[in-house]
């Protein structure tokens, strides 16, 4: 790996992968909804769709043949706290696909006609995506409350049509500043493509300024739970769907501790919560965990959909399997796991798209970057002793959020509070 910091202030990060035959080139931004306000939230995803449009002179008709004649595509992302650009191509491609990057840096030259067809597009997106929003707002807002990470990626139907093309241009030249921008190349890049690559990038012009993010204290909002229970009703539902959140403190808690941990609770198909209330109890068809993973906060949720008569047995259930984990994880769910943690990482060199995502949300992050092999020696140190430690700071009444929805009716706070007891 080698990181090289461009005389403009670019940052590139290059992965090299012996015997890979493609290049996966990743542009990250920070940007997102969580650095947006309530006046300008949906302008990073509304961004990352207009250099669909038009990228310096190339047209949107133009974009698709070019990257078509490469036999690959340029795909865009926008999240919570990073935008991205991606494409991946045969090796005698590399320079060619670059182009378009170095486009994506330089174009601000849109018109309003390309804007408000752009918002068209977006606005549809909104509309196909009501209800799968609608069910994200209601779980982003009960976890985060007023803070902006409860704030849509997509943004709402009033805010985006009032964005201007003034505005849109001043916020692409505000985030893309050199403390906020990466490149990450990864795969099939030699010597003489590294030295080519940044020779003809450090000639572009960055924006010096840094970029001054308004972002509330994530302490206000998390570990102040008592727990916090929001109950959603839709009487048209046969099942009820939950998802039960634990907030983690990051500064307190590894990122690979706490997915370790997740694997071991939910995130295989051996894990305690598919053993117990699925196999054993057969209370539900499928039931997970997930980690949300933000720059200084993580949300650790479990998710099931279950019959109404069930509920309090699942629920204490699970709350059983928690308590439990606080005293029992043993060597052998160290041993079940570490593979996954250890070994499996090597997959990233046989297709190299994750490693490249990694690699750049860890720097928009400001993470320490490591390399597979490094990844791997931390992981390893993890063993049953820590991960207690972890289940004691994590799995607490005031770290709770609870959120059930569907045929709710009878289903009291005080009811669902009594079968959360840790």
């Amino acid at each position: 790996m080698r990181v090289s910091k461009l005389s403009n202030g670019l940052t590139f990060i290059f992965y090299p992968i012996q015997y890979a035959k493609s290049v996966e080139i990743g542009l990250y931004v920070k940007a997102g909804s969580r650095y947006e306000t309530k006046r300008n939230n949906g302008i990073t995803h509304l961004l990352e769709h207009i250099h669909f449009r038009q990228l310096g002179e190339m047209s949107q008709e133009e974009i698709y043949q070019e990257t078509e004649c490469m036999g690959s595509s340029l795909q865009g992302t926008t999240y919570k706290e990073m935008m991205n650009y991606r494409m991946k191509v045969r090796p005698q491609y590399l320079k060619k696909s670059l182009l378009l990057f170095k486009k994506i840096l330089t174009t601000f030259n849109w018109t309003d006609e390309q804007l408000e067809s752009e918002k068209k597009i977006v606005l549809n997106e909104i509309y196909e995506k009501e209800d799968e929003e609608e069910l994200q707002q209601i779980s982003d807002k009960a976890i985060w409350k007023e803070h902006s990470l409860s704030q849509s990626i997509l943004g709402e139907e009033r805010v985006i049509k009032k964005i201007s093309l003034e505005e849109l241009v001043k916020y692409k030249k505000d985030i893309f500043c050199k403390e906020n921008i990466v490149f990450v190349i990864t795969g099939a890049v030699e010597e003489d493509d590294i030295e080519s690559i940044t020779k003809q990038f450090e000639r572009i012009p960055i924006n010096d300024n840094e970029k001054n993010y308004i972002d509330k204290n994530i302490l206000e909002v998390q570990f102040q739970r008592e727990p916090n229970i929001v109950v959603k009703e839709y009487s048209s539902w046969n099942i009820l769907d939950v998802q039960l959140s634990f907030d983690v403190n990051l500064k307190l808690i590894r990122e690979n501790e706490l997915l370790f941990l997740n694997s071991i609770i939910g995130g295989g198909d051996g894990s305690r919560l598919q053993k117990e209330i699925r196999e054993k109890m057969g209370l539900v068809y499928d039931i997970y965990s997930y980690v949300e993973i933000y720059n200084d906060a993580a949300v650790l949720s479990i998710f099931f959909s279950i019959e109404k008569k069930n509920l309090q047995a699942g629920l204490q259930k699970i709350m059983w399997i928690i308590k439990n984990l606080r005293e029992n994880i043993s060597q052998r769910d160290i041993d079940m796991n570490m593979t996954f943690f250890t070994d499996n990482l090597w997959f990233w060199l046989e297709d190299s798209n994750e490693l490249n995502f990694q690699m750049g949300y860890d720097f928009i992050k400001k993470k320490e970057l490591l390399t597979i092999k490094e990844k791997i020696k931390e992981n390893k140190k993890i063993d049953y002793y820590r991960l207690r430690e972890v289940s004691n700071v994590i799995f607490r009444n005031q770290n709770i959020s609870l959120i059930v929805m569907g045929d709710a009716k009878g289903l009291t706070r005080q009811r669902l509070k009594e079968w959360l007891e840790i």
